[in-house]
Parts: C-alpha cells; sequence; structure tokens
C-alpha cells in the first residue's frame, strides 16, 4: 500500500530524564509517596500486612511463588514490616513507562513476509499486549481482537491530550475499558498482528489473537502492582505470548514474581531492552529478568538504534526505527523506540507456537536463527530477528515450488492419457503425544504410484468429520516419503492421510488418535 494511504506522525522525543515514554523511570514519583508493595511468603499472615496498611490497593496471589499487598503504609510501619519474618519483600509502588520514541518496515526485515507467504501466521495463538491497550474498533486489527482486561488506574479515558505516551491522545470515546487513550499499544499491537486483510499494515503475525490487558494510562504510565495484575490476569487466561513494551530503570520485585508465575504457566514473554542509549550494560526491567526474552532496536540499515539500550542481557534484536503500525482511529502512524523492536519477537514466537514448537524452546529457536549482523553482542545479543530461518524456510522457497509445478504440470501433460491407476499408501505409522493445552500427533508416510504420477499427501488430525488440524506435502513421481506434524488444542480422535495422483484418483487411512 502506497505512503498516500497512511497518515505519517513522525515523533522525536528526547531520551532525557524528562522526555515520558523514553526513558526508563522506575522509582516512586510524588505521585506515589507512601505507597509501597510487600512480597508476603508463600502461607503467611495477610491479615497482619493489612492491619498494618493505612489503606490496601490491591492483593495478588502468585501461587506457591507467594502474595503481595499493595498500599499505603507509614514509614513506621514499613520499617516493621521489613523486620517482620513473613514479609519478603517492601519496595515503593514505583512506576512503568511506555517506551516509545519514532516508528518501522520490519516485516520484510525480519522475514515475517516469507513466513506469511508460506502460511505461517500466528493461527489460534493468543498474544498479550500488556500496555496502554488497543483500539477496540481499528479497521485492520478488530477481527483479531479477543477478550481485553484494564486495571482500575489504566483504564481508558477521555479528554487526556498531548500524546503520543506523554499525556494520551484525546479520544472522544471510550469504547471498551482497555480501549487505547494513548497510541502506544494500538502501535505494538499492530506489528504483532495486523490483519492480512488489504487494508492499512500487515502484522508479523496477522491471524493470531490479539489481548489488550491496559496497565498503563492515558500518559503511558502505570504502577509495578497494576502491571503485576496484568500479566498474572494474562497468564490466567491462558494466553501464549506476552509482548511487554515498557519498562522501568531498576528492577520490582511484585513485577518479577508475576513475570516468574506468568512463566511457570508457560507463557512466552518479550519485552523491551529500554531508551536509555547511549550506554553500555543499561538493559531495564522487566526486559532484563531471566525468564524474558529481551530485545534491543536496529534500523532498517541494521545499525544500532542511538537510543537502545544494551547489555548481556539483550537476546535478540528487531526494527525499531521509525515503524510504521496502527493507531486510533483507523490511522496509521511510524514511532521510534524499543518498544517497536518487541513486538516484532512477540509476533515471531506466536508464529513459532502455531507452527508446533513448545514454548520452552521458542528463545533458542528465535536465537540460533538470528541472522549475525556484525553488532557487539550486548547491542544485538544473537543478532536480528529472522522469522522465515526460524521456521526453516528460505527466501525464494516460492519460485522454486511455482518452477516444480511448471515441471509436474509438463509432466502431467505428456502423461495424461497414462495415468489410470490409483496411488497407494505403502507405509502409515502414527506417534501421539500431550504437550500443555496441546493434543500433537506425528505422521511418518511412503506412498507410490504406478503410474508415476504422484500429486500431492495430506495429513489430517479429526474429531469425528471435523479436521482440526492438517498439513499437506507436494510430490511426483513414483513414489515419495516424509513425515507431517500436526496439532490442536481441540480433542482429535482420529488422524486420516491421503494420498492424490495427477489425475485425481485418491487413496486414504486412517487410525485412531
Amino acid at each position: 500500500m502506497g505512503d498516500e494511504h497512511y497518515s505519517r506522525r513522525t515523533v522525536l522525543q528526547g531520551v532525557t530524564a524528562g522526555a515520558v515514554g523514553t526513558t526508563l523511570v522506575g522509582k516512586a514519583t510524588a505521585a506515589n509517596e507512601g505507597e509501597y508493595v510487600v512480597g508476603i511468603v508463600p502461607g503467611g499472615d495477610r491479615g497482619a500486612v493489612r492491619r498494618a496498611a493505612q489503606s490496601v490497593r490491591k492483593e495478588l496471589d502468585f501461587g506457591k511463588i507467594g502474595s503481595a499487598i499493595s498500599g499505603r503504609f507509614s514509614e513506621q510501619a514499613v520499617e516493621a514490616l521489613q523486620n517482620n519474618p513473613n514479609v519478603r519483600y517492601v519496595e515503593q509502588n514505583g512506576r512503568m513507562h511506555a517506551l516509545g520514541q519514532e516508528t518501522p518496515y520490519g516485516i520484510e526485515k525480519v522475514k515475517a513476509d516469507v513466513a506469511i507467504e508460506n502460511g505461517e501466521t500466528g493461527a489460534n495463538v493468543s498474544v498479550a499486549v500488556i500496555d496502554t491497550g488497543i483500539d477496540a474498533a481499528h479497521e485492520t486489527l478488530a477481527e483479531n481482537l479477543g477478550e481485553g482486561y484494564a486495571t482500575d488506574d489504566a483504564a481508558c479515558t477521555t479528554g487526556c491530550g498531548g500524546g503520543p505516551f506523554g499525556g494520551g491522545n484525546d479520544i472522544e470515546e471510550c469504547l471498551e475499558p482497555w480501549d487505547d487513550d494513548n497510541d502506544h499499544g494500538t502501535h505494538c499491537a499492530g506489528t504483532v498482528g495486523a490483519a492480512d486483510d488489504g487494508v492499512g499494515v500487515l502484522g508479523v503475525a496477522p491471524d493470531v489473537t490479539l489481548h489488550a490487558v491496559k496497565v498503563l494510562d492515558c500518559s503511558g504510565s502505570g504502577t509495578f502492582d497494576d502491571i503485576a495484575e496484568g500479566i498474572v490476569w494474562s497468564a490466567d487466561q491462558g494466553h501464549d505470548v506476552q509482548s511487554l513494551s515498557l519498562g522501568a530503570d531498576s528492577g520490582s520485585e511484585v513485577v518479577e514474581d508475576a513475570v516468574e508465575y506468568a512463566t511457570n504457566a508457560g507463557v512466552v514473554m518479550v519485552a523491551a531492552a529500554g531508551n536509555s542509549g547511549p550506554c553500555t550494560d543499561c538493559v531495564g526491567y522487566p526486559a532484563a529478568y531471566d525468564d524474558v526474552i529481551a530485545v534491543s532496536a536496529t534500523d532498517e540499515d541494521d545499525e544500532l538504534a542511538d537510543f537502545s539500550s544494551t547489555g548481556p542481557e539483550v537476546d535478540l534484536a528487531a526494527p525499531g526505527v521509525d515503524v510504521l503500525s496502527t493507531v486510533p482511529r483507523d490511522d496509521y502512524a511510524s514511532f521510534s523506540g524499543t518498544s517497536m523492536s518487541c513486538p516484532h519477537v512477540a509476533g515471531a514466537a506466536a508464529t513459532l507456537l502455531a507452527a508446533g514448537y513448545d514454548p520452552d524452546e521458542i528463545r533458542d529457536l528465535l536465537k540460533d536463527a538470528a541472522d549475525d549482523i556484525s553488532l557487539d553482542d550486548n547491542e544485538q545479543g544473537a543478532g536480528r530477528l529472522n522469522v522465515a530461518n526460524a521456521l526453516e524456510l528460505e527466501e525464494g522457497d516460492d519460485e522454486e515450488d511455482d518452477e516444480d509445478d511448471e515441471e509436474e504440470d509438463d509432466d502431467e501433460e505428456d502423461d495424461e492419457d497414462d495415468v489410470e491407476s490409483a496411488p497407494e499408501i505403502d507405509d502409515f505409522s502414527l506417534s501421539t503425544r500431550g504437550s500443555g493445552p496441546w493434543s500433537r500427533a506425528d505422521v511418518d508416510w511412503t506412498v507410490s504410484d504406478a503410474d508415476g504420477a504422484l500429486e500431492s499427501v495430506t495429513s489430517e488430525l479429526l474429531d469425528g468429520t471435523t479436521v482440526l488440524d492438517a498439513e499437506s506435502s507436494s510430490v511426483s513421481g513414483s513414489s515419495a516419503s516424509g513425515e507431517h506434524e500436526l496439532r490442536t488444542r481441540d480433542s482429535p480422535d482420529t488422524v486420516r492421510l491421503t494420498v492424490v495422483d495427477e489425475a485425481g484418483n485418491e487413496t486414504s487411512e486412517t487410525k485412531d488418535y
């Protein structure tokens, strides 16, 4: 789509301490003076903490990790709690901010377009965008939106102007509590999963389900406990990936608890490294936590963005300068920041999960497939994201397929009068397994055709007559063998293998799951 279809708003904000949304600000501000989060040991006495509070904001349960209570506490209460053996930590309820600055072209750069052309689109995978919300009715996001959530303090509000990121976008109506009153979250969501519908822009994984988890208010800022609440809510919904384009320059134990809770639930967590550059060893939180994939920012020439935070925690680099994506309402803009890099990787993680890989494989798969762009390890991690490599796809596959198709067409014309007999299934072996919410089937097959005119082999995972998942391979000649990997969140009962020849003759065989 040409530039005439976009309203291009280039946002140039400094990276000094006063630039909201571009630096990593983690210390409690005046608005949060007297507010603390108290972490409690597993099975610890919450009542004592409640009684010590002047007022309680919220309570968070991290299961076997423990719990936390946030609220207002006097300095005397804080001192007493710090000496309480049932208390794991007491921290000020600081704030994290959206990490934004300017805007992307990055789909082609990270070879997501090659993955999409090969049918790898993130279908049936859920991605939580933990941010300022998502426009509830955007023309190229609406069809991919699932259930959303907003914390009380971050819920959408009208009349908050001065954005993007610092001050809100002054929307006239909040369609949902999780509607985006800032722009930042919608922009990130578009990079993850803008639909391939011929409108606007294309996301890395255009068939994912996007969930707005609004923990940042219209100014792009949110408290530690709100962010922890959003992470836990998303994990409890069973979301597969969490994209966190937010951060602080110091850690938060309540956020770390939430990150561990989500990781234990099988969530793949991706976060922006931060916009504190030029700097060294300055990756922000939650990106710096071990359980989180940390993403730095590069430009169109694979140079490190001057604002990007760097450090040994960086896992991958991705486009983060002049990234074009969605903003409310049915609008588009280019922003820059590691906030823009993070959703590229979140979308890639969703694509791999949809292709059947397990959550605990994702980080290593993406790192092993990354392109070395000759930056320092602290700047690029394993390298710049390459989605097609992670899926073992090569650019140009489609051209080769077209050439193969032409050759098959020529063969079909030559042999058309000779094709009579049906193809045969010589071997059909099946192994099944469960993995988290997934039911999986690995199919090994060998087929043949006496007339030498094989065309395709298809494996299908079925529930009765309903096809839950399928994979096909183009074949030719008189014999072929291969394997298919199928998966579903539903409950299959059979697997069907079908071989077809060029004349349309087919043979099928079914095995119980």
